[in-house]
């Protein structure tokens, strides 16, 4: 089973764009790590544009964006047949999910998620994050994965 670094916060952030990071942080001090990610990605941004997901008229679809991620995270952070292959490439590459497998996470949840990486870069350092302070096995063992 793959591992996540065990690194701080601001560490995770140097792979955020600036205007990101504080974004980021300023949700984070808000609400705490797992909803502010959730925040993030149901932004609305400035009035007059569409949320991320590209649908104004109907906010209550923004929060699917975050359930599909997380469902998603977890079947590939803990071993659905779903992610085997993107498993092995991480496997191969070494056991531990760090900074530099934060663009491939985001690039292979993007077309599932319906969302661009850019956007899913910050949520997803946040989750990894999150887990990697209880650890991979027991974040698992919290999820029940069979048939998603």
């Amino acid at each position: 089973m793959m591992e996540i670094e065990n690194l701080t916060l601001d560490e995770w952030y140097t792979c955020l764009k600036p205007y990101q990071k504080n974004m980021i942080e300023q949700l984070v001090s808000k609400y705490g790590e797992e909803k502010a990610a959730e925040e993030w990605l149901i932004a609305r941004g400035p009035i007059q544009t569409v949320t991320f997901g590209g649908n104004q008229a109907n906010a209550v679809e923004a929060p699917k964006y975050w359930s599909r991620l997380k469902d998603e995270f977890d079947k590939l952070i803990c071993g659905h047949p779903d992610y085997e292959k993107e498993q092995k490439k991480i496997l191969t590459a070494g056991k531990t999910i760090g900074i530099g497998s934060v663009t491939a996470l985001a690039n292979w949840l993007s077309p599932i998620i319906g969302m661009s990486p850019s956007i899913l870069v910050p949520a997803i350092i946040l989750i990894l994050h999150t887990t990697s302070k209880m650890g991979v096995n027991a974040y698992c063992s919290t999820k029940h994965l069979i048939n998603k």
